[in-house]
């Protein structure tokens, strides 16, 4: 192989190997047909058997083994199901290579996309189907991995008609350097939003700090009475209202909003002088939320322990909606705190001040 084949194939080993670094299982399998596919027609014509069949083999297994990558449940590295594809692709590879002719002959005939005429179009209408799919996972999940798996699939279908002027291999090399950046991205959303209210969080709080200079103000927001709130009304409902906050905290007037944890939020504003307005203004607005409840959680709590049908003729039909409040403690950078870890606790300490003043309220500091 040339020099720009092994780096092609190199090129969509790596991808393969982040999936399997990042636990992106999917999108492991769908790379690890396609690096195989690249490496079978990157061999030089007259290399044996296996150059000759690279084509036709690309044709008559790469869509099948997308497709039963993407029906599956996404299955853990060690499982039968990981198992039994790592085995499809090695009978793919041995049939490819070891096959006699008559044997090559059979299965072509057998398989949907070997055996007819122009094999191309079953090939692409099989590769549009994975898209299909694909697309189906994404807008059902919402998962932007789903997204890079649909459109790096897509890409391969311009190799079946030769689009601009490019064989299969080519767009195949194109799919998988497109699908090794969706896996980064997601990776990199795990690691640094928070997957409830996707603010940023506390990680991508502390990088943030660490490489900020000058004047900041930051600001602790915490919801006040949360873990009563979720005693009487579930957990499910207090997501909801974390969510509610987290989007009303998002557009508060010149602040970035981070998720701290647990139902504790942090601003952190540019403009110091701006902060104490604007977290009145994100206060007034968290009190003006009115958050509806899932229908399981709107039974009061007296009546979803009485027996039976009693308890659910409690239950109103149309779920009501609650408000909710939040303490803020607001600190900016001095000279006598420097360092963020003291802007963070003289925030905290601001914000403990307004829990002890009766919550509900900002306090900041002098």
């Amino acid at each position: 192989m040339s020099a720009s084949s092994y780096l092609a194939v190199a090129l969509c080993a790596l991808a393969f190997a982040l999936a399997l670094a990042f636990r992106r299982h999917r999108a492991a399998q769908l790379l690890a047909a396609g690096t195989l596919a690249v490496g079978a027609l990157s061999l030089p014509d007259g290399s044996g058997p296996f150059a000759a069949r690279a084509t036709e083999a690309a044709t008559m297994f790469l869509p099948w083994c997308w497709l039963l990558a993407l029906l599956l449940p996404e299955p853990p590295l060690r499982s039968r199901r990981m198992l039994g594809f790592a085995a499809l692709l090695g009978f793919a590879v041995a049939m490819t290579a070891f096959a006699p002719a008559h044997v090559w002959d059979a299965l072509q005939r057998m398989l949907p996309s070997g055996g007819v005429s122009r094999p191309w179009r079953e090939a692409l209408a099989l590769n549009l189907l994975a898209v299909a799919i694909a697309a189906a996972h994404w807008l059902y999940r919402r998962r932007p991995l789903d997204a890079f798996i649909a459109l790096s699939l897509l890409l391969p279908a311009g190799g079946w008609l030769q689009l601009a002027g490019l064989d299969l291999r080519s767009w195949l090399i194109a799919g998988a350097a497109l699908l090794g950046v969706g896996v980064v991205h997601s990776s990199w959303r795990l690691a640094f939003l928070d997957a409830l209210t996707g603010l940023p969080n506390r990680r991508a709080l502390d990088e943030t700090l660490a490489r900020l200079s000058g004047d900041y103000a930051l600001a602790m927001v915490d919801v006040d009475h949360f873990k009563q709130f979720n005693d009487k009304h579930g957990h499910d409902a207090g997501d909801r209202v974390l969510a509610a906050v987290a989007r009303s905290l998002a557009q508060t007037r010149a602040a970035q909003a981070f998720r701290f944890g647990g139902e504790e939020f942090c601003l952190l504003f540019r403009r110091p002088e701006l902060a104490k307005a604007a977290c009145e203004d994100a206060r007034v607005a968290i009190e003006a939320l009115r958050v509806r409840l899932p229908a399981r959680s709107a039974a009061a709590k007296p009546a979803a322990a009485k027996a039976g049908r009693s308890a659910r003729k409690s239950a109103p039909r149309d779920p009501p909606a609650v408000q909710v409040t939040a303490s803020i403690g607001v600190a900016q950078r001095s000279a006598a705190r420097r360092a963020p870890a003291e802007v963070l606790k003289a925030a905290d300490q601001c914000l403990y001040k307004a829990k002890d003043k009766g919550r509900n309220q900002v306090v900041a500091s002098a």
